[in-house]
This record gives C-alpha cells, sequence and structure tokens, in this order.
C-alpha cells in the first residue's frame, strides 16, 4: 500500500496523487490542483495523520509485523551510541490537538467539495408568522451509523438508513403542526453520530457496532439535517441549529456543523451556532434555554451553572430550561433553584451491549413551544409504534 490508499476522501486523494506527481513539492501540487498551497498542506497532514494511525509511513510499514485485527500504537527500537551503551527506545503515536482539528477540517474539506451552497429560496406563502412563539424540535441521541439485529436486542432492526428514514419522518410529522413562526429552534442533544471517526469507537475509545464507513455517516446525517432545516424555512421566517457534543460524538458533531455552516453560508434565514464547547444558550423572551448532551454534569448540578454563566440573563427570565440528552428516555426535574432539566428520548433502539445490560430507549421525538413570555405552551410528541417489544413466542 502506499500513502494515497489512506485518503478518506476524493479530494485528499487528488491532492496527495498531484503531490507525488510533482516531486512531494506543495507548491507545484497547488498549481496544478489550482487551490492555496495550506489547503494541500493540510490535506496531505490529514492523509499522514490517518496513515500513521493505521502503523503506516513512507519508511517504515509496521503493519506487517502485527497479526490482522490488531493496530500499531507504538514502536521499539534497540538502539546504541558511540560508547556502546545499549539502551530500547519506545514510542507511541499521539495525536495533538491542533492536529486533529487539521484532520477534521481536511475531512470536512473533502465532504464538501463540489458542493454548491444553499441559494436562498422563496419564503413561506404564509405572511402570518407568530412573533410570541418558538418552535423547539429536539433530536434525541440519533446515533447514526449504530447497527442493531432485532435477534440480539429484542427491540428492532437499525441502521444508517434506518436512522435517516425515521428521522426524515418525524421532522416532516413535527414541523406540519407546529404554529408558523418568526423564529424556530432545531436543537440536536449530542451521540448524532455513532462513532467519534472511521476508528468505530466513541470520543474515549469504546469500541462499537457500526454498519458502514464513517464518511457515508456524516453524508447521511448531513443530508437528513439539510431536509430538516429546508423544512422548517418553509413553515417559518428562519431558523437556528443548535449541534452539542456527545459522549460518542465529540468531533464529528463538529465536522457536522461545519457542513452545515458551509452549506448555508449565503442563507441569511439559517444560524448554525458554533459547536465548538459543551455547552450552548439561547434567549427567547423571558425564557433562558440551555444545552448539553448530559455526560459530563449531572442533571441535578446544572441548576447551579446558568446564573454563573449568565448572571445577566439569569435575572432578566423568568423561565429556565436545561434540554438533555444521553439517556434515551424522557426525563425531566426541577432543581434548587428553579431550573427545568428534562431529558429526551431518541428513536434510536439500543444497540447489543446496551440491551444485554438491560437499557432500552422511548421511541420519541419531541417539539416543544415556548412563549416569549415564559414557560412551554404546545408540545407534539413522535413516536414510532412498532418499536414495542413482543415476546419470543406466544403460546
Amino acid at each position: 500500500m502506499s500513502l494515497i490508499d489512506y485518503a478518506k476522501t476524493e479530494r485528499q486523494r487528488e491532492a496527495v496523487k498531484a503531490w507525488e506527481d510533482c516531486g512531494e513539492v506543495v507548491a507545484k501540487a497547488a498549481g496544478v490542483l489550482g487551490i492555496s498551497p495550506s489547503t494541500v498542506r493540510d490535506h496531505i497532514g490529514a492523509v499522514k495523520n490517518y496513515a500513521a494511525s493505521a502503523g503506516y509511513s513512507s519508511n517504515w510499514d509496521a503493519r506487517r509485523h502485527v497479526p490482522e485485527g490488531e493496530i500499531v500504537i507504538g514502536r521499539s527500537i534497540y538502539t546504541a551510541d558511540d560508547e556502546g551503551n545499549k539502551a530500547w527506545l519506545k514510542t507511541k503515536r499521539t495525536m495533538t490537538e491542533a492536529a486533529r482539528d487539521k484532520a477534521l477540517q481536511g475531512f470536512v474539506d473533502g465532504l464538501t467539495k463540489g458542493v454548491t451552497p444553499y441559494k436562498p429560496k422563496a419564503k413561506p406563502k404564509t405572511k402570518k408568522f407568530a412573533k410570541d412563539l418558538l418552535p423547539t424540535i429536539i433530536i434525541g441521541d440519533a446515533h447514526f451509523g449504530m447497527r442493531a439485529d432485532a435477534r440480539e436486542t429484542k427491540a428492532r432492526d437499525y441502521d444508517t438508513k434506518i436512522a435517516s428514514n425515521d428521522m426524515l419522518a418525524a421532522i416532516d410529522y413535527l414541523v406540519d403542526l407546529a404554529p408558523a413562526s418568526e423564529k424556530c429552534l432545531l436543537v440536536n442533544v449530542g451521540d448524532f453520530i455513532h462513532a467519534n471517526g472511521s476508528s468505530g469507537t466513541t470520543f474515549a475509545g469504546t469500541k462499537l457496532d457500526v454498519d458502514t464507513r464513517i464518511e457515508v455517516v456524516l453524508e447521511t446525517a448531513a443530508q437528513t439535517f439539510l431536509f430538516a432545516v429546508d423544512k422548517l424555512l418553509a413553515k417559518h421566517k428562519s431558523c437556528v441549529v443548535v449541534m452539542a457534543r456527545g459522549n460518542h460524538d465529540s468531533d464529528t458533531a463538529i465536522a457536522l456543523a461545519l457542513i452545515l455552516k458551509f452549506y448555508y453560508s449565503k442563507e441569511p434565514r439559517v444560524t448554525i451556532l458554533d459547536p465548538h464547547g459543551f455547552f450552548h444558550t439561547v434567549q427567547f423572551g423571558k425564557n433562558l434555554l440551555a444545552v448539553h448532551h448530559g455526560d459530563k454534569v449531572k442533571a441535578v448540578k446544572l441548576g447551579a451553572i446558568l446564573p454563573k454563566m449568565l448572571p445577566e440573563q439569569w435575572s432578566e427570565t423568568v423561565y429556565r430550561k436545561w434540554l438533555v440528552g444521553h439517556i434515551h428516555h424522557q426525563n425531566a426535574i426541577e432543581t434548587d433553584n428553579g431550573v427545568f432539566v428534562e431529558a429526551f428520548g431518541t428513536l434510536a433502539p439500543p444497540d447489543s451491549w446496551h440491551a444485554g445490560a438491560g437499557y432500552g430507549a422511548s421511541s420519541v421525538m419531541n417539539q416543544v413551544v415556548f412563549h416569549r413570555d415564559g414557560g412551554e405552551v404546545i408540545r407534539h410528541v413522535y413516536q414510532i409504534r412498532d418499536s414495542r417489544k413482543v415476546p419470543d413466542l406466544t403460546l
């Protein structure tokens, strides 16, 4: 194998090929491709990172030293100095945050190559928009890319295609029920993507059941979000998208948000909030809404964060609410200082591990409508009815 075999996208393959054909001179390759040298350098760096993580480099192919199914995490070299002193030199490959960000940006560039930014479409036909209402669709942990077998989970099959179809049906249903408003929210509470990268693991490295490659998952997830936003723009004047990072998709959530930012860069009616960080807040009249996946701070402690984070907005509002996910079930509490913390259910069934541990899922998606004066006034719930479990045998 060569370096080009580790490219994840067509754009990365083109960059590596041009670079190799030009004698590994970045400037020449950039001229051939008609892009900046820094972009070529970023693509090559990203591919080198992927290759190194698989144990390959241009002068050392460590894959031939390990059995199939294992990966190289470092190397040990027996060395000796001029005086004959001998020692083992052991190294372990790590990726800095800057290198990971570069690799992520290169991956996003590859996915968006050839994609034309969204051109503003005609506004909704209605001329009456509610100014005092904020319809908010909350997407629970969608886990795009997860593989689940009904024979193991006793629930239902699940893969990327099923996840997308379920989401499209839910969005279609909920948007049609919403009151036409000047503004609306589309909130992803995290773990929209099942795996954090091509390794098929969570951000922490836990191995997962995945059904396809990460680029396919990201592309399908992006297309599903595009449908959702376009559907909302056909009903409301403007839309704000909140993309929270989960414990499964801490990096891939950022990639998905960057793809959406690029696509809607020419549409002033769409706002994609900055995906960095793990807390996101929106003020609507006397409502202070906050979003967090729910894996880093327990629900009972979230109430104390808001007045510290936004003291002025705290004093201006009367209704404060955290929108979280992580537990895959509907659950709500009120903290000691009057903050509501609600965990929202997911459309995804449990995977093999969670089903084996006795966990389930609620198979729902919610739309909550907030009033500018404070509080929830309408709620719509979409539920997958055929997700209810049945006995293995009925006698």
